[in-house]
């Protein structure tokens, strides 16, 4: 110990007391409780009472980041819980009868006989807007497992705009699917454009009506993805995926259009913008 406090003088440190420190009234002490002063030490049941007892605390989990909590992805996720709900209260006679024709491909004119042209075209209009709204929160929840703790996303708080990204990401889609039919349309000066259109249109009607009870679950479910919501939601994303290229396959065999055109166009329409986003998000959520 002598020979280390030499080692410090000779490069220009030098030995002070704990009073020269502290004041004159200081000393070093040895580190060891002092209970000279009337202090002593008690057991929990001296201080707390007869039934207390000393336990061992367990060290708190750190806090995962998530893009799913944050204050306005709950609250989008409350207010489509609302409109879903209005519309089975406003339209329940156009959700029962969405299905009617499903085989026989009259459902546009079986619910418009059962309700009307312009409510049709507004119950239509407010279960898509639900559905956008719905889809975008369901990228979030997509990405919420690609992001990093450590990403900007979350240091810059840039997590909390995540549902509005999203819903941006949603308005591109909208606007490259409605594109590409009025191109068709105006190129081959045909209403086969039309058609696929509103076939689009109406199942993606129909995927609202059935799967928004279980996307909802899915969304508000932890992040694991391993749950039965997760599952389910899969299922009926490929049943009702299964029923839009049935319905667009029966149009073009009607039509007497070649299947490399039906396949070229489910191509451009559906595998170009999702392999687009599949190569664009994980550059930009890492």
């Amino acid at each position: 110990m002598r020979s280390m406090i030499a080692q410090y003088a000779a490069e220009g440190y030098r030995e002070v007391s704990a009073a020269h420190l502290y004041g004159r009234s200081s000393t070093l002490g040895d580190g060891m409780a002092d209970y000279t002063g009337g202090y002593h030490a008690i057991s929990p049941e001296d201080m707390f009472g007869a039934d207390s007892e000393l336990v061992t605390s367990v060290a708190a989990a750190p806090y995962d980041m998530s893009l799913m909590a944050t204050p306005l992805f709950q609250t989008v996720v409350v207010v489509t819980l609302v409109a879903y709900l209005y519309v089975l209260l406003r339209s329940w006679h156009f959700i029962g009868s969405i299905w009617g024709g499903v085989f026989s491909g009259n459902s546009e004119r079986l619910m418009a006989y059962m309700g009307g042209e312009l409510p049709l075209q507004r119950f239509k209009l407010f279960a898509s807007l639900i559905g956008g709204v719905v889809l975008a929160l369901s990228f979030v929840r997509m990405a919420d497992g690609l992001v990093d703790d450590s990403s900007a996303i979350f240091t810059e708080g840039l997590a909390h705009y995540a549902p509005i990204v999203a819903l941006l990401f949603v308005v591109v889609i909208v606007a490259w699917f409605y594109s590409l039919h009025k191109i068709v349309e105006w190129v081959t000066l045909s209403d086969v454009a039309t058609q696929l259109s509103s076939i689009g249109y109406l199942d993606f009607v129909r995927s609202v009506v059935l799967l928004y009870p279980l996307v909802v679950v899915w969304l508000l479910s932890d992040a694991t993805g391993g749950d039965w919501s997760s599952t389910a939601v899969v299922v009926g994303v490929t049943l009702l995926a299964i029923l839009y290229v049935k319905d667009t396959f029966l149009l073009f065999i009607g039509k007497k259009i070649s299947i490399l055109y039906w396949i070229l166009y489910l191509c451009t329409a559906i595998l170009l913008p999702l392999s687009f986003l599949a190569r664009l998000l994980p550059e930009h959520l890492g």
